[in-house]
């Protein structure tokens, strides 16, 4: 990516708004909350405990609603559809949610997304993927760059003992995200 398309992305995160007499706080538009990692570990942590495998659909339909509003966020806030990949990289890379790098397939509507040091697995040891609110996330997010319904994969992660965690996303069938 160019320096100018980087910097056009961070642009967007400096025109950050809070309103003090409202206690809110706004991202191209969107509004935001700023929360620990271990917040959002332990959320979920907690959910799985109480609701089984349950939680998981729970928290990959919560990150779908998420990426879907952070990308449609994205375009009124002036990009177009082909600047949405790098800029969510940047979002999420810059809003600490790990180092994403973005391999997308515009003419199989397809991409697989590695992230480095997920806040889903730090400090977090797991038999099977624990990332469900960044899959979701990546679905709701490339559903609004392809134009279409997507879904994700996690198909390595972190907490496994994986390098990094690694997910696909591509228009359904795929439902192992329900099953794992």
């Amino acid at each position: 990516m160019n320096n100018e398309a980087h910097q056009k992305y961070l642009s967007i995160l400096e025109r950050t708004e809070f309103y003090d007499d409202e206690g809110e706080w706004r991202i191209a538009g969107a509004d935001y909350v700023l929360m620990s990692g271990s917040t959002i570990r332990s959320w979920a942590r907690v959910t799985e405990q109480i609701l089984g495998s349950n939680a998981k659909t729970i928290m990959y339909t919560t990150g779908k609603q998420a990426g879907e509003q952070l990308a449609k966020s994205l375009l009124k806030a002036g990009l177009n559809h082909n600047e949405l990949k790098p800029a969510i990289e940047i979002f999420l890379t810059n809003g600490g949610w790990g180092k994403v790098r973005t391999k997308v397939n515009p003419q199989k509507q397809m991409a697989v997304i590695r992230i480095r040091n997920s806040v889903m697995t730090r400090q977090t040891k797991a038999k099977e993927p624990v990332c469900h609110l960044i899959g979701g996330y990546l679905a709701g997010a490339l559903g609004v760059i392809f134009s279409k319904k997507t879904e994700c994969v996690e198909t390595k992660c972190k907490a496994k003992g994986d390098v990094f965690c690694e997910f696909k996303v591509e228009r359904p069938p795929i439902r192992e995200h329900l099953s794992s």
